[in-house]
């Protein structure tokens, strides 16, 4: 078994292309690879994991009460081939739910809200390769909304950790490992 290659991401919103907004950051992530050498192997693949490993936001439990949140959402603006999120359905919709660039999930310790994890553990996800260039992270409420009311005095950090497997634009099942497996390229759909 070969071991993944893993890079770790420490982002603040203060280093954002836009630190006012940190509800609303901006990197520029794809310029990394004079700092990270081994980049190189997987710039061009289409796909790889995530996951949020570490949040922080200097909100306190009284105000994010204030502001009736109970549940950060981290979203990022790459394409998530397996990110489903419920809404709403308006007049005319046909379902409930549609497609997510949800990464990452961080209870807030609502005074009015019960959550069932403290350490908000969140796993892999599956996305597009995020060392193309810009990327965009998003704060969320439950509702979907902006995190809006935080501002540069309001800073948020956190870690994320993006993982390459050997072949990360395969899926083999719905485990979560990446099928390793040579593609045909006589376009007969077989390995």
């Amino acid at each position: 078994m070969k071991t993944p290659n893993i890079f770790i991401l420490y982002l603040r919103s203060a280093n954002a292309q836009n630190p006012a907004t940190p509800y609303n950051m901006n990197f520029n992530i794809g310029s990394v690879l004079n700092q990270a050498p081994n980049l190189i192997n997987f710039q061009n693949q289409a796909y790889c994991k995530i996951k949020l490993r570490y949040f922080s936001v200097k909100r306190t439990i009284t105000q994010f009460t204030a502001d009736d949140i109970s549940t950060l959402l981290v979203s990022l603006n790459t394409p998530q081939p397996n990110g489903i999120r419920s809404v709403t359905i308006a007049a005319g919709e046909p379902s409930n739910v549609r497609t997510s660039n949800i990464i990452g999930t961080v209870p807030t310790g609502n005074t009015n809200s019960t959550y069932s994890n403290t350490e908000y553990d969140n796993d892999y996800i599956y996305i597009a390769n995020p060392f193309m260039g810009d990327i965009n992270i998003e704060l969320l409420g439950q509702t979907y909304g902006p995190y809006d009311t935080l501002d540069a005095t309001m800073p948020c950090e956190f870690v994320l950790e993006v993982c390459f497997d050997d072949n990360p634009a395969n899926i083999n099942d719905n485990s979560g490992k990446l099928n390793t497996k040579t593609i045909s390229h006589n376009f007969s759909g077989q390995y």
